[in-house]
């Protein structure tokens, strides 16, 4: 083996060795309050793929994030973002999509809002609509929200959506292609403009993830 690659060997064993210790000794409360933050990918692999993971404070919720960045912004800005939020709550799994077009850092697990008896009901987030362009297959026009962080999360099927499809479904599309093209429907010139993401990383990712399985 070469020497940079023996080094480079070596010093993931180091930390995966680390992290494993420090999972093993973290409770759910103090996970909740440090995430466990690791990167998977490479040269090999492809683009490196962000991964946070932990439990919410508030809810209980327990949650994967991965993310794969894009083109790195000239400005120093964030990069554009595409992230897939895994999350298990008393046993019931969801799967959320999130986007950002730059300028945004990460923000960490969002909870879904919740009535609470006595209180005014929470305000719905404005919502945009967002192409999704399947390379090599078809583009599709959907409604996602604008969360108060500035990320764009895509409206789940319910009873104040009008998308019919589960990110689950999209994930199957992508599977056989390498990327995907998400812009703004109608863009105007003060939208930013459409990004490339590439999602097979994700999807790797995602596979072995116990708590983004159905």
């Amino acid at each position: 083996m070469p020497m940079r690659g023996c080094a480079r060997f070596v010093l993931q064993f180091a930390l995966s060795g680390m992290l494993l210790l420090w999972i093993g000794m973290c409770g759910d409360a103090a996970c909740a309050q440090h995430p466990v933050v690791a990167a998977a990918g490479g040269a090999i692999a492809g683009p490196r793929v962000l991964r946070v993971e932990g439990v919410d404070g508030a809810s209980g919720i327990r949650y994967v994030l991965l993310s794969v960045a894009g083109p790195a912004s000239a400005e120093g800005k964030a990069p554009p973002r595409l992230t897939l939020a895994c999350s298990e709550n008393h046993g019931k799994r969801e799967l959320g999509w999130l986007v950002t077009f730059g300028g945004v850092g990460p923000t960490g697990f969002t909870p879904p809002v919740h009535t609470i008896p006595g209180k005014p009901k929470p305000r719905k987030n404005p919502d945009v609509k967002l192409t999704m362009d399947f390379e090599g297959w078809k583009a599709l026009t959907r409604t996602w929200e604008v969360l108060p962080s500035g990320e764009l999360r895509y409206r789940n099927p319910g009873m104040h959506s009008p998308n019919m499809e589960s990110p689950r479904v999209f994930a199957m599309y992508l599977n056989s292609l390498p990327e995907l093209r998400i812009g703004y429907a109608g863009r105007t010139g003060s939208e930013p403009a459409e990004e490339v993401f590439a999602t097979r990383p994700l999807l790797e990712e995602m596979a072995k993830t116990p708590v983004c399985q159905p």
